[in-house]
């Protein structure tokens, strides 16, 4: 009894280590049988063995048969690693180099490195050509991006657009041009009528693009302040431009605190006063030279419209045919500095006939004329460019075929009318003062 109760006993002791770090975890360790092993009855007490892990006749027959003792390179390949608490039990790999594949198989799965960090979950419905460009979000707030995707890959190809339709464009042009000059030809009442309309549209345009962009900016108290900038600026001049701009700044910030619009506040007051300052305000100077007497006000503002659509058409025509250098690749990749250059040399010719033929304007004052709006010109255009590829739109709308919107057409007016009214008055060139 003695006998069978010692060894019970030894069989159901726990693991104990020894002086050279391997743990002996069983009192059957040599002269197992090969065969399967006998299942123990299951009234019997455990015995505290450790399972047989790999089959029989692989790695050294007693570390494979218990699974402890450090790792055999020649006859435990497939045995797991049992670390002692000897520091060289931790020096040896956890598995053979042959568990992993031979040099000769391609590595797959999270061992290849030429992945990339794309996921190809979703990837058997691509082609095989497909660029691998991350999905970009759109938020309020984003910087300036250097190149669109489609941009990046095609060379500047003038200062217009490469797929604009040539022939209605210049049929719209045509059209609106006729217009224009019959409201001149009518008179200044008529001319500010026109100049009202085109800047409402425009400011319209980017109260629009505000929306689109995320934004809830007080759309309606922009077109009437706007309306109210052009009448006020025809009618009264300088001063009630003072009044209605600290008007509409305070109404605009009335208007979200009493819950017209619920949005938040400082960002949207500033994307209202945004699209009126800089649309409605500069628009507002059009009304202020057909303000001066004896039809002068339409002979300054026919002036700065013809300059600035002959910039136009000598930018866009020289730059389509000889341009290869970015003027501001980062905003607008399609205008080059060849074709601002174009624009600048017929800007400065229509200057020189438009001093020749328009009385007050000298042939000086119409060189100078078409230095400035050589020079502003192209910034609006480009400033409207920024804002555009920041939101991350081509267009403003579609309202002039092959044109875009209004506000594609007039942003680099809006530039020039400010400076075309300070112009006529530091030449002295009208008869009466405009206010």
């Amino acid at each position: 009894m003695a006998d069978e109760r010692d060894l019970e006993d030894e069989q159901s002791a726990p693991p104990r280590a020894t002086g050279d770090g391997v743990r002996i975890v069983g009192a059957q360790e040599a002269g197992r049988p090969t065969g399967p092993p006998d299942m123990p009855h299951w009234t019997e007490p455990p015995t505290g063995e450790v399972p047989k892990i790999l089959p029989d006749g692989e790695g050294d027959e007693g570390k494979a048969a218990t699974g402890v003792g450090s790792h055999s390179a020649s006859q435990g390949a497939r045995a797991p690693v049992w670390r002692g608490d000897q520091r060289a039990d931790w020096d040896k790999p956890d598995f053979d180099a042959e568990l992993l594949g031979t040099d000769d198989q391609a590595p797959t799965g999270a061992l290849d490195m030429s992945r990339g960090d794309r996921s190809d979950l979703f990837s058997f419905d691509e082609p095989d050509n497909a660029e691998t460009t991350a999905p970009t979000t759109r938020t309020q707030t984003r910087r300036i991006r250097g190149r669109s995707s489609e941009s990046e890959n095609s060379e500047p190809q003038g200062n217009g657009a490469t797929d604009r339709n040539l022939p209605v464009a210049i049929g719209t042009g045509v059209v609106a041009a006729a217009v224009a000059l019959m409201c001149f030809r009518l008179g200044p009442g008529w001319s500010a009528a026109l100049v009202t309309i085109v800047v409402t549209l425009c400011v319209a345009e980017a109260f629009a693009v505000l929306r689109r962009a995320g934004f809830r900016p007080a759309t309606l108290l922009g077109l009437v302040a706007t309306v109210a900038l052009m009448a006020g600026a025809y009618l009264r001049g300088e001063r009630a431009v003072l009044l209605i701009l600290a008007l509409a700044v305070m109404c605009s910030m009335l208007w979200y605190l009493f819950g017209v619009v619920r949005a938040r506040p400082a960002q949207n007051i500033g994307a209202t006063l945004l699209a009126l300052l800089w649309v409605g305000f500069l628009g507002s100077f059009a009304s202020l030279l057909l303000r001066y007497p004896d039809d002068e006000g339409i002979a300054f503002l026919l002036g700065a419209v013809l300059v600035a659509v002959a910039n136009d058409i000598g930018a866009l025509f020289v730059g389509r045919a000889i341009g290869s250098t970015p003027l501001a690749p980062e905003v607008s990749p399609n205008k080059t500095i060849e074709g601002f250059i174009g624009g600048l040399a017929l800007s400065l010719v229509v200057g020189l006939l438009v001093g020749w033929q328009l009385d007050p304007w000298t042939l000086g004052s119409g060189l100078i004329l078409g230095l400035v709006v050589s020079v502003l010109g192209p910034a609006g255009d480009l400033c409207q460019s920024m804002i555009k590829r920041d939101i991350g739109i081509k267009d403003t709308s579609t309202l002039f075929p092959g044109h875009g919107g209004a506000l594609d057409r007039f942003d680099g007016l809006l530039f020039v009318l400010p400076a075309v009214y300070y112009l006529v008055e530091l030449l002295d060139l009208a008869t009466l003062p405009g206010t």
